[in-house]
């Protein structure tokens, strides 16, 4: 527990104030250094798009927001997001709310289901509707709530207890360094730091400078959030010494992303057929809770998906001009079918118009 200079490690140091560790034993995949994860997203990252973004290469996923409240009181929508396939690995489940005892209860009920490997609250969502629970980024306003929040949280459960935040409310109001003691002395095991302001939402310049400041201030593991969309972005982040990635936008238009490797996307037609196959199977287990048929759903919730995969290719506008237009998984096919022919004419068109000039591939 004693590093080579002498110096007592992070995990001693944590251990000595009764802080519950979590190594990041999932290992990086590819060439990239760092695991990276996919990032809690509301209506995204649900166990279809979990699994296909593990498939390509994420370490961790986690769950969609969850209502700490929903869940005590046995609504069975809120229950639902907590649905995993069996194949997944390394799921988190992430909640949200503002009563400490009301969010131990719920991650009771999350541990019992023996699903999930930790519990993430939700300390940074700036969308107004969280927000004016008193959850998400406005716990930055009331550190003593998310003081107890966290306490509540890690007496709990034995799963290990992080949480994701923001640098804190506006530049004028920098709230990293209480956050962070904070952590330090409820017993949390890593903290994720948006690195923006939650007056930036998710636009704007993201604050390296400070998240390296974070990452040297404390021995808990910090992992890294905010505008990673490819190896740059993710090598710039990870010059501040963060433990892993968490990638959210950039993988809904290429589930691949988490390899981080150079050159083109996957083939969007195949993710999109994987994907759809997985929507599908989800739907039908959540019968019991919509009144769509399992079809009917999928088509509904697909549709968002779909044009992400094909931004910037062929026949991407035209598929977005008729996106209402797909009611049945026939008409998806189709739409497959046609944006593939398109794809495939516009790069033997590419080819041609090249040999034409004399410029051959080597």
């Amino acid at each position: 527990m004693i590093a080579d200079n002498g110096q007592m490690t992070a995990a001693a140091q944590l251990a000595r104030r009764g802080t519950r560790t979590v190594d990041c034993p999932l290992s990086a995949v590819g060439s990239f250094p760092l695991p990276c994860f996919l990032a809690p997203m509301a209506e995204f990252t649900s166990p279809p798009m979990r699994l296909l973004c593990q498939e390509h290469g994420a370490a961790r996923t986690y769950t969609e927001m969850v209502n700490a409240e929903g869940l005590c009181r046995g609504n069975p929508k809120t229950a639902f997001l907590l649905e995993t396939f069996p194949a997944e690995r390394h799921v988190w489940a992430h909640l949200y709310g503002n009563e400490p005892e009301r969010l131990a209860e719920a991650a009771r009920r999350v541990e019992a289901l023996g699903r999930f490997e930790g519990i993430d609250l939700n300390a940074g969502c700036p969308v107004p509707r969280i927000t004016a629970q008193g959850a998400g980024s406005a716990l930055l306003h009331d550190l003593p709530r998310l003081a107890r929040i966290l306490r509540a949280l890690v007496r709990a459960v034995r799963l290990p207890v992080t949480f994701k935040t923001r640098l804190g409310p506006n530049p004028n109001l920098p709230t990293w360094r209480e956050t962070l003691r904070i952590a330090e002395d409820c017993g949390v095991a890593a903290v994720t730091f948006h690195a923006r302001f939650t007056s930036q939402g998710h636009a704007g310049q993201t604050h390296l400078d400070l998240l390296a400041e974070a990452v040297a201030s404390t021995a808990l593991p910090i992992y890294g959030n905010g505008s990673i969309v490819d190896r740059p972005s993710a090598e710039a982040m990870a010059t501040t010494g963060v433990k892993a990635l968490l990638i959210a936008r950039a993988a809904l238009n290429n589930p691949a992303v988490f390899t981080l490797a150079p050159g083109p996307v996957p083939d969007p037609i195949a993710l999109a057929r994987r994907h759809l196959a997985l929507e599908l199977d989800y739907r039908r287990r959540a019968m019991a809770f919509s009144r769509l048929d399992p079809e009917a759903a999928t088509v509904l919730t697909f549709r968002r998906h779909l044009f992400r995969y094909f931004k910037g290719l062929p026949g991407a506008n035209a598929l977005r001009g008729h996106l209402f237009e797909l009611h049945t998984l026939a008409d998806i096919d189709r739409a497959l079918e046609a944006l593939g022919e398109r794809i495939v004419d516009s790069r033997q068109s590419t080819v041609d118009s090249a040999g034409a000039r004399g410029v051959h591939p080597v």
